[in-house]
């Protein structure tokens, strides 16, 4: 019975051996494991310059420059290719008949420069004293002399020879300087743009207060701006607007 315990444990002990040959060696045969190469050697057999195996050489190491840098001088001109100098040469150049059109084609006054504000304003109690024309607004100062606080302005103005009208309102403006009669007042007038040379902006300046409403139209003729109408040219006419 003894021997029969004795032969069991010798076969169990076998069977540990056995399993563990073979962990190690399955350990082994994976540690070798390798994936498959894209492409074998038996499939590149043939093939000419394949030898199954990649070389990377740089530059440095066959003895050339990794980067080639070029340096440039101020006093170097730039060549340029000679089809592009004669495509340059054969566009027209501009015309100063044009420039000339677009440099005086804009808003000019027809009438006389304001003067004799202390005057005017004595008489009118209002009057335009200053009007400056750009390309995209027109701007001026008003004097108004009234003893009223509460008092009202402005400009009334058209782009359509009083078809329709607008009213805006003159801003006080600059410090009234002593020993002038009345106070300043600014108004600004927006032009619209691209405005048919045909077109003209007609305005007056007015007051209103307790006191009544006062204008200053030029003597019933209004301020009126033209294109290339400067003065001492022909006469520039247009549907007055008359205040009372």
């Amino acid at each position: 019975m003894k021997n029969g315990l004795q032969e069991e444990e010798e076969e169990g002990d076998l069977d540990d051996e056995v399993d563990a040959s073979q962990l190690e060696r399955f350990m082994k045969d994976r540690r070798r494991a390798r994936s498959l190469p894209a492409y074998p050697a038996a499939l590149l057999a043939g093939v000419p310059g394949s030898n199954g195996g990649k070389h990377v050489k740089f530059a440095d190491s066959m003895g050339l420059n990794l980067a080639s840098v070029k340096h440039f001088s101020s006093l170097e001109e730039p060549r340029i290719p000679s089809k592009v100098l004669s495509r340059h040469r054969s566009f027209p150049p501009p015309q100063q008949d044009f420039l000339n059109d677009l440099d005086t084609d804009r808003l000019v006054a027809c009438f006389p420069e304001p003067r004799d504000a202390e005057r005017r304003v004595q008489r009118l109690r209002v009057c335009l004293e200053k009007v400056v024309i750009t390309q995209l607004d027109v701007r001026g100062q008003i004097r108004v002399r009234t003893s009223r606080t509460n008092k009202e302005v402005g400009v009334r103005y058209t782009f359509n020879d009083w078809l329709s009208y607008v009213d805006a309102q003159a801003l006080p403006g600059a410090v009234d300087r002593p020993g002038e009669e009345g106070e300043r007042f600014g108004f600004t007038v927006y032009t619209p743009p691209f405005m048919d040379p045909s077109c003209a902006v007609h305005f007056a300046v007015y007051v209103r207060s307790e006191e009544g409403e006062f204008w200053d139209n030029n003597e019933g003729r209004n301020y009126t701006l033209r294109y290339r109408c400067m003065p001492g040219t022909a006469a520039c006419f247009s549907a007055a607007f008359h205040a009372y």
